[in-house]
């Protein structure tokens, strides 16, 4: 495993011009506080024998490995082995549908409203919210829930599931050139890469909108699975399945108006996931494009944001999944990732699920580097990057400086390139040009954003391990 202090060898030429984060300034950040304050989900930790158990029949719910490569066409899993697998998840914690029939029953005495939704990969479970709901308000009911001694047996926490939005402003697609990679404006990637320009056999995973098949990633991709649930954001219409394609995540003006999505921002098709793709590992050398940081290692698409952000449930799933841990109803992961990279951010402290979560990666020997978001703000108030052992990445602009948007504080473990408005200033990466859904164009775009900083950082982390 990495640790922040580890410095190995020449590779730390890509490291050269990262900064420590300069102090804090309040300035506005481009997404409003609101954005990130309302829920309609909550996520029940059980505790002691229950959480044991929950959690075995969690890992027993998972589903086999689908063949991948050649002529391995993306499917879906069947519903009987859904169904078997339930059946042995069942078997192992029979009271597991007694203890949400129960929960159910209190939230209605109390005139709350809660419906089971699915179970997590460490066993906790998602319940629905009648309507959108802040912390405050969530924590209000918790604490009348957990005032009953036969439920607080049972329950060590009930959190909201809250979104957690892309940390990047892309802007005009323009080509000038890639300072973020130069000697002395940037990471210095040039005397790395006479030392590795990636290792083919490891895989860096991708936690994002998912992916398109932008020409300068040909042959990068691998796998993946889309992870997000809820069809009113998940825009493929079809929930989780096998395939981690990015739809689109465009909110319309009248959905940001009203229904399920009403609250959100109008907005355009973002494409997130491929520009993080094409900061991280655009294959070099190739007389096309742009270069990423890593031009040999494999990217491992893992769909966990939809329309309007995504949510905290789908997201820690997500990165169980991708270094190989179990998760209910979804194949094994067959290419297990060494390095995820998470451009996400969700206003609150670090709460169980997502520190579990880390926890849990670590511990399979993997590495996490998460954007400290793109408030202005204190870093210590966005998760997952104020979660304990990970890196969290703070943004410098061309100069060396602090661009307006990025959070800062102690919670930030190094900043690198983040970049500032269009043009020269920005940071050039694969993108598509559709507004809604993708037209497969293969062109370049200039964005900003801690996302990218935190990108640049996975890149060179995928390096290190590439010795």
């Amino acid at each position: 495993m990495l640790r922040q202090s580890i410095v190995i060898g020449s590779i730390c030429a890509c490291l050269g011009a990262l900064a420590a984060s300069p102090a804090q300034l309040d300035a506005p950040g481009p997404r409003a506080v609101a954005d990130y304050a309302l829920t309609d989900r909550v996520i029940v930790v059980w505790k002691g024998e229950v959480a044991r158990k929950a959690a075995e029949a969690a890992k027993a719910a998972s589903l086999p490995a689908f063949p991948s490569g050649p002529g391995s066409a993306i499917r879906k899993a069947v519903p009987e082995p859904r169904a078997q697998a339930r059946e042995r998840a069942d078997q192992i914690d029979p009271a597991r549908i007694s203890r949400l029939n129960r929960l159910e029953r209190r939230g209605a005495e109390m005139g709350l409203s809660l419906r089971s939704y699915r179970q997590m990969g460490d066993g906790s479970e998602v319940l629905h919210l009648p309507a959108r709901m802040t912390a405050a308000m969530i924590g209000q009911y918790k604490t009348q829930l957990l005032a009953d001694p036969e439920i607080s047996r049972e329950i060590a926490d009930i959190l909201p599931d809250r979104l957690a939005f892309p940390q990047l402003t892309p802007n005009d697609p323009q080509y000038v050139n890639q300072w973020a990679l130069g000697a002395s404006e940037g990471i210095n990637a040039a005397p790395a890469w006479d030392i590795t320009t990636g290792d083919p056999n490891l895989v860096i995973g991708i936690l994002d909108t998912g992916k398109l098949n932008h020409s300068d990633l040909a042959g990068r991709w691998i796998g993946g699975h889309d992870f997000v649930v809820d069809t009113n954001r998940a825009n493929d219409a079809d929930g989780r399945d096998t395939d981690a394609t990015d739809p689109g995540d465009w909110v319309t003006a009248a959905e940001a108006a009203g229904g399920p999505l009403a609250g959100c921002t109008a907005t355009d098709s973002r494409w997130h996931g491929t520009l993080m793709a094409g900061v991280i590992g655009a294959t070099g050398n190739n007389a096309a494009g742009i270069a990423g940081v890593n031009w040999q290692s494999k990217l491992l698409p893992v769909r966990v944001v939809g329309k309007c952000g995504g949510y905290t449930s789908d997201i820690v799933d997500g990165m169980r999944w991708a270094v190989g841990l179990a998760v209910p109803g979804v194949p094994a992961n067959p290419n297990k990732a060494k390095v995820l990279n998470v451009s996400l951010a969700a206003l609150g402290a670090c709460d169980s699920a997502y520190q579990g979560a880390i926890d849990a990666v670590i511990n399979a020997g993997a590495n996490v580097v998460t954007a400290a978001g793109n408030n202005g703000g204190n870093a210590a108030n966005y998760s997952p990057g104020n979660c304990a052992g990970q890196i969290t990445v703070g943004a410098t602009d061309r100069n060396g400086g602090l661009p307006t948007y990025a959070n800062t504080g102690a919670a930030v473990t190094i900043s690198a390139p983040g970049g500032v408005g269009s043009g020269i200033d920005g940071i050039l990466s694969t993108q598509d040009s559709g507004t809604t859904t993708a037209v497969n164009d293969s062109i370049y775009a200039a964005g900003n954003g801690t996302s990218i900083s935190a990108a640049q950082v996975s890149g060179i982390v995928s390096l290190m391990l590439s010795l």
